[in-house]
């Protein structure tokens, strides 16, 4: 499965806790887009997610990768639109170990999320 987007994102296990990190940087081609631009970039990445979550051939562990992306993507985007986010510093978010981090980690490994 490939989904390109305006986003890289890395699975990060953190060595001093029991939970792991993703690392979302906005790709350069996208900062250097206008706002306008930015923001209907972002809503269309968002709407091939919701397409790709549609899909009945795509296995549990892929959906739940996707379905995360797509949750992260959906509480940007409204801030992505405003242009307030620095889009040139990398995005943190620590979350618990689970199978929809594993399942995003071999996501991001196999395609181009």
């Amino acid at each position: 499965m490939e989904i390109t987007g305006p986003l890289k994102i890395q699975v990060v296990e953190n060595s001093e806790a029991a939970d792991w990190e993703l690392l979302v940087d906005f790709r350069d081609e996208f900062r250097q887009l206008e706002l306008a631009e930015q923001g209907m970039q972002f809503r269309d990445y968002l709407q091939d997610l919701n397409l790709s979550l549609a899909q009945t051939e795509l296995d549990a562990a892929n959906r739940q990768g996707v379905l995360l992306v797509q949750q992260l993507v959906e509480q940007l985007l409204p801030y992505v639109e405003a242009g307030e986010l620095a889009l040139h510093e990398t995005i943190a978010v620590q979350i618990a170990q689970s199978d929809a981090v594993n399942s995003l980690n071999d996501l991001i490994n196999a395609s181009s999320l």
